[in-house]
């Protein structure tokens, strides 16, 4: 049974192991590769991680190390479920896109024409806040870092609050856990400020158009079309043997929890489920004949909205035609990238906190050297 690591310099070997690298004159092999990164997650005292690269629809490479569950001994494979933290926004912001294609939700109208309640900033009452500006993170609710440290509490299994009427309470001003902090002094639209208070407004957004628990509605709209059916937002609808159990830096565990603001961040799901969901991104909506989305929506959530931002509809534009979303929270680190142009994309998961998996990582430019033998 895996214990973990006692503490090792993560100075040195990370640069042995970057030197290798840049030493190596032939591509890295996946034989190569698979070592690299189960040194780098033995180094990083990392419980698991699984990694997937697809390539023209289909999985050209996929590899799990570690421990789902170190007590019990559970060996990480492409079966086991991860928590997604925030790339869980990217589906979120799917469902969105579902609902503006069936002219429910337009991206420009004050979000106040859908919801039951009234949404504005207290310093800018007269503004109006649109699906857009929550989509692009600059309708000028905070994160939250400073302003609201309890908005991360985490519950038990499923036991957190659900979505509303918790988020209405939440950011109405008189409201029973309202937060005064969490509306900036910021005109809507006029700047982003990435949030997940706004993506899980978005999750409401969902709710109230399409008369459909959040959660619900993605499992029919987005994950039963695309054959993911290892992936939910709630620990219920899954098997939870499977699921990896999160961990901290010291290799204590969080167990499984919910939080409140969830369409921002508690989606789970396997390798083999997610690899389903961004080719339908890469093929323009579709996956194995099944569309979710128009092409012209994924052109639409892809397409840099503002000049000074990389934020499409969620999702980043980086350089070179590439896209992508990372995610951090209580014991999970992940990260999705990919190219519509070459067909190509890769994600790593993992259920612990070492920062190496996202993007600019040890083990994120570990596989994207695996990934480039692909290209």
């Amino acid at each position: 049974m895996k214990k973990f690591l006692s503490l090792r310099s993560h100075l040195t070997y990370p640069i042995l192991l970057i030197l290798a690298l840049a030493c190596t004159k032939d591509p890295v092999t996946p034989e190569d590769t698979e070592t690299l990164i189960r040194n780098a997650v033995d180094a990083g005292d990392i419980p698991s991680v699984a990694a997937c690269i697809i390539k023209n629809d289909q999985i050209v490479w996929n590899y799990s190390y570690g421990f789902a569950d170190i007590n019990q001994g559970t060996r990480a494979s492409e079966e086991t479920i991860y928590t997604l933290a925030s790339i869980s926004k990217v589906v979120t912001a799917t469902a969105v896109m579902q609902l503006f294609e069936q002219d429910e939700i337009d991206l420009d109208e004050d979000i106040n024409q859908y919801l039951s309640f009234p949404v504005r900033n207290p310093h800018y009452p007269d503004e109006k806040i649109t699906p857009r500006m929550l989509l692009t993170h600059r309708s000028g609710l905070a994160w939250p870092n400073d302003e609201d440290p309890d908005f991360y509490e985490t519950y038990p299994n499923d036991s957190a609050s659900p979505l509303f009427p918790w988020i209405k309470e939440y950011i109405v001003p008189g409201g029973s856990e309202y937060v005064s902090r969490i509306w900036k002094l910021i005109p809507p639209g006029a700047y982003e400020l990435y949030s997940n208070i706004g993506a899980s407004l978005l999750g409401h957004l969902v709710e109230a158009v399409s008369g459909e628990d959040f959660n619900e509605y993605c499992k029919s709209h987005i994950f039963q079309p695309l054959d993911m059916f290892d992936t939910s937002f709630k620990l219920a609808d899954l098997d939870i043997n499977k699921v990896a159990l999160p961990y901290n830096n010291e290799g204590r565990t969080y167990n499984h929890y919910s939080v409140k603001f969830y369409p921002s961040t508690t989606l789970r799901t396997s390798t083999n489920d997610f690899s389903h969901f961004l080719l339908a991104f890469i093929n323009g909506g579709v996956y194995n004949g099944n569309r979710i989305l128009r092409e012209s929506s994924v052109d639409e959530m892809l397409r840099q909205h503002y000049p000074d931002s990389q934020f499409g509809l969620i999702w980043f534009s980086f350089s070179d035609g590439w896209y992508g979303h990372g995610g951090g929270f209580r014991g999970i680190r992940t990260e999705a990238d990919f190219n519509r142009e070459e067909k190509i994309g890769f994600f790593v998961f993992s259920n612990g906190e070492d920062g190496s998996v996202n993007r600019g990582g040890l083990i994120y430019n570990l596989l994207k050297a695996e990934v480039d033998t692909y290209r």
